[in-house]
């Protein structure tokens, strides 16, 4: 306790000494401010000189001696005056000199009264205040980037393709084939977003094989994903911004990592775990359900009781849901870690930025449309394959560059 008060004791004479060095600087500015407008603005009598004498500034008549040098003799008229200026300066000084202890004294008087638990109580609560301000401007900062973002990138299309493999958990994806393909189309200029559905046993041109013909599904075992992207592209004659893999366990992985969504069902229906034992999860549709990463697999791959595009409409709202639930403000510390895993696990290929301003365009989607590609469902050579409608696939493609292109051309 003696230690403290010696410490209190330095720090108050420290105090005293810095505000006696200050007003002492002050009077002395004020004094030269005066002498200055006194040399400026009093009367001077012809052939006289103001000069300083003592506390006071007198007018002196001039003389010249035989070498020319200046003699000064008499009195003058501005003493008065500047005296008085000096006088006011000081009485101001001893009134703001008193006010400063006055307030010393209050403020020691208000610490004595204050028991040391509070002070040290007080004391332990600034980090965390700091820690407070320097976390809201995070926040506000990572709020200013998105908008800054969504203007540059989310106001152009884009298009995204979902490639969703059939390797079961524990697998690899080298030579794993899509189980299921999507290629989202976001437009946020009409807040849309087009979700075109490709079969899997699709016929189709393969690239990387040359152009040989094959179902869809194997271009990701020939060449991965890079393979099938060029096949969608082909088919549907749109150029992709970015592609997403998606498998069972990193799909699993990504919804527990940022602590489930929240989801309305849009279908009545039961389905199988990732193991694959059946019934495990059974869901009603207009219900809303909060989906672990195994609950929420199990809803997007359900397809016995509809259709591939119906499938991929599911996983576009699990999607949906994701950056839903990543633009709330107890998912916004979870953006960046989801970014790192999507690019590690899901061979994501955007930035941070973009994939943050992407997730703000797709959350702020009111409308939703749902294409698919008319096929024939036939055999060739003993195998069976889904043959697309030349027809409905050329108008398919027309649709997709009128409203993808269209919306900004007009707007």
């Amino acid at each position: 306790m003696d230690e403290f008060q010696s410490g209190r004791s330095r720090i108050e004479r420290k105090r005293q000494e810095e505000e006696q060095a200050r007003r002492t600087s002050t009077h002395r500015r004020i004094e030269q401010q005066a002498d200055e407008r006194m040399r400026i603005d009093a009367p001077q009598q012809p052939n006289h000189r103001y000069v300083e004498d003592g506390p006071t500034l007198t007018s002196r008549p001039v003389q010249q001696n035989h070498r020319g040098s200046q003699k000064r003799t008499g009195t003058g008229t501005g003493g008065r005056l500047f005296t008085l200026v000096r006088k006011s300066a000081k009485q101001v000084g001893t009134i703001m000199a008193e006010r400063t202890r006055s307030n010393r004294r209050k403020s020691r008087r208000s610490e004595e009264a204050v028991p040391d638990e509070t002070r040290q109580g007080a004391l332990k609560k600034q980090p965390v205040e700091k820690k407070k301000r320097r976390f809201k401007t995070k926040v506000f900062g990572l709020l200013l980037v998105l908008l800054i973002g969504f203007i540059l990138f989310a106001s152009q299309p884009f298009t995204f393709l979902l490639i969703g493999s059939d390797a079961r958990p524990g697998e690899s994806l080298r030579g794993s084939r899509s189980d299921s393909l999507s290629v989202m189309q976001f437009v946020p200029l009409s807040r849309t977003i087009q979700l075109t559905s490709i079969p899997r046993d699709t016929y189709t041109p393969i690239s990387c094989e040359d152009g040989k013909k094959d179902k869809i599904t194997h271009a990701f075992a020939f060449g991965g994903e890079e393979c099938t992207q060029n096949a969608v592209s082909e088919l549907l004659d749109v150029d992709i911004d970015s592609k997403i893999v998606i498998s069972f366990d990193s799909f699993i992985g990504l919804i527990d990592q940022i602590g489930g969504i929240d989801l309305v069902s849009t279908g009545t229906f039961s389905e199988q775990d990732a193991s694959g034992k059946a019934n495990q999860y059974a869901f009603q549709k207009g219900k809303e359900y909060h989906m672990d990463g195994a609950m929420a697999l199990a809803y997007s791959r359900h397809r016995k009781t509809d259709n591939d595009g119906a499938r991929a409409n599911r996983q576009s709202e699990v999607i949906q849901a994701v950056a839903t639930h990543l633009l709330k403000p107890t998912g916004w510390t979870k953006i960046s870690s989801a970014h790192a895993y999507m690019k590690e696990e899901m061979s994501l290929d955007i930035s941070f930025r973009q994939m943050a301003t992407a997730g703000l365009a797709l959350a702020l989607m009111s409308e939703r449309e749902h294409l698919e590609i008319d096929v024939v469902s036939d055999r060739l050579n003993g195998i069976f394959y889904d043959f697309p409608d030349e027809k409905a696939l050329t108008q398919l493609r027309e649709k997709l560059q009128t409203t993808f292109y269209g919306v900004l051309a007009n707007d």
